[in-house]
């Protein structure tokens, strides 16, 4: 994981490629995608090909790179600080580790809803009792986030396995229910591909399915524990790079054969759309609510690969001086992140109370607090791998004699693209996120805006204040530097 890069003298590396494969399955891979991805329609499909070529094969190459040229603590921060210096580290630092607090009670918002779904079918539970999971949600985390790393990486692993197993009955459930009642989505080249509504398409699936793929930088960064960097880390990328792919795509097209995008809710959908297709019988329900209850554990375990990097992250940076002291506290025994871990508890709580009163005064509903909070938390989330983009050129030119395991291959124009392509198409995103000129609504696009430049606002507020959190860690701006430099 994002802890421990570089293995310490004398002891072996121990991280197989198997495990690798499952975290980043559990990491990338949401089922809280499928639901979102669905909702674009047959269009998705073509989307999901046309960004898997252009943005998530450069962006796997890149981090693959970085990842196994550079295997410090602290990941993505760490990278941005050795190219652009500690400004720089200060703003991803934040950025990285503020769209993850922001993140986590989006998720639980659907964990709470698909709940309802399951056990509730035929009622509409309280707002604030749905709130309320997703609170109780949010400090358990923080409890498995204080525990050890080992316990993080097997519920992730398992969570991994779970999410595979849920996708593919998801097919088997589409295949039957496409055979006997038909397919509720025309399949067709006018209806899949593109046609004069392209921008407005583009502009709602650019950022989604773009967000869907990211997350590498989590898994490479831990190259320093693989025995063989060079060709363990793009093989892992290759593998877990497909199957994500695959799986997506399979999940998109499973639950449209099964429900028409615009019946698929962004919170229960996946539930709804298992019970359409299973039925209403005894066995069909016993095994809805088996699958249910998997996909409860998916939604828990999802948070933990990532909680547990933002954290590490946000430790490394603050014991650098470049995050308040308070991000920076570890557990006297563990070693766990529980500083960063319980600002992460404490952000996410109060972040749901307040999505979740504006809610309560305009009369909304879970789905608004979902839609909020998630384009909130996507939007600020993509910035940090902007900044990634230009990392990975800043640093081949200045440190071109780096050792790296394994390069990107090609000419220097072709390096350039790999890198400016995704660059481009992350920028749209952003932007697509907080404001969709082509479905443009002022109650939805105000507090997503708000919230981005007050997260911005106060990413610089850090980067004034950062200078004098050097001396809380007992050393000096030269010692952290000179600790960066020799940090592989």
């Amino acid at each position: 994981m994002s802890a421990e890069r570089a293995a310490p003298t004398g002891r072996q590396p121990v991280f197989r490629m198997f495990n690798m494969v499952l975290f980043a399955v559990c990491a990338i891979m949401l089922l809280s995608q499928f639901m979102l991805t669905a909702s674009i329609g047959p269009t998705s499909i073509f989307w999901t090909v046309v960004i898997i070529i252009l943005f998530f094969i450069p962006y796997g190459l890149i981090t693959s790179e970085l990842g196994a040229a550079y295997p410090d603590d602290g990941g993505i921060y760490s990278w941005v600080q050795r190219a652009f210096g500690r400004k720089w580290g200060t703003r991803v630092s934040w950025w990285y580790w503020v769209n993850v607090a922001l993140w986590v009670p989006s998720v639980y918002v659907i964990f709470a809803s698909t709940v309802t779904a399951i056990f509730f079918p035929d009622t509409t539970p309280s707002l604030w009792v749905q709130i309320l999971v997703a609170l109780v949600l949010i400090w358990i985390n923080y409890w498995v986030n204080s525990r050890t790393l080992e316990v993080g990486s097997w519920v992730a692993n398992v969570g991994a396995g779970i999410t595979m197993v849920i996708t593919v009955i998801l097919a088997v459930v589409a295949i039957v229910y496409g055979v006997h009642s038909g397919s509720a989505t025309q399949w067709t080249a006018d209806t899949m591909l593109p046609g004069k509504d392209a921008f407005p398409a583009v502009a709602l699936a650019l950022p989604i399915i773009i967000y869907n793929f990211l997350g590498f930088e989590l898994m490479s960064s831990a190259s320093g524990e693989m025995r063989n960097p060079k060709r363990d880390v793009p093989r892992t990328i290759l593998v877990a790079g497909i199957l994500i792919g695959v799986f997506y795509l399979i999940a998109t097209v499973a639950m449209q054969i099964i429900a028409p995008a615009e019946d698929i809710s962004l919170t229960s959908g996946l539930i709804d759309v298992l019970r359409t297709g299973l039925g209403s019988s005894v066995t069909a329900t016993i095994v809805l609510t088996i699958l249910g209850i998997g996909a409860l554990y998916c939604f828990f375990a999802v948070l933990i690969p990532w909680t547990i990097g933002a954290n590490l992250a946000a430790k490394e940076a603050s014991q650098r001086g470049d995050l308040p002291k308070a991000f920076g506290i570890t557990h006297p025994t563990r070693q766990t992140p529980t500083g960063a871990a319980l600002m992460t508890a404490l952000v996410g709580t109060a972040i749901t109370l307040i999505y979740g009163v504006l809610s309560w005064l305009t009369q909304g509903s879970i789905d608004t607090v979902f839609w909020n909070l998630f384009y909130l938390s996507s939007a600020i989330f993509l910035v940090p791998y902007i900044v990634l983009m230009l990392v990975f050129l800043k640093l081949r030119k200045v440190d071109p004699n780096a050792s790296r395991p394994y390069k990107v291959p090609g000419p220097s124009w072709w390096i350039h693209a790999l890198a400016w392509v995704p660059l481009v198409m992350l920028v749209c995103s952003v932007i697509f996120f907080i404001l969709n000129p082509f479905q443009f609504d002022w109650s939805w696009t105000a507090p997503v805006l708000i919230g981005f430049v007050v997260a911005i606002v106060i990413g610089e507020i850090l980067v004034v204040k950062a200078p004098q959190w050097i001396g809380q860690w007992g050393r000096t701006a030269e010692e952290t530097d000179k600790s960066l430099s020799t940090a592989k």
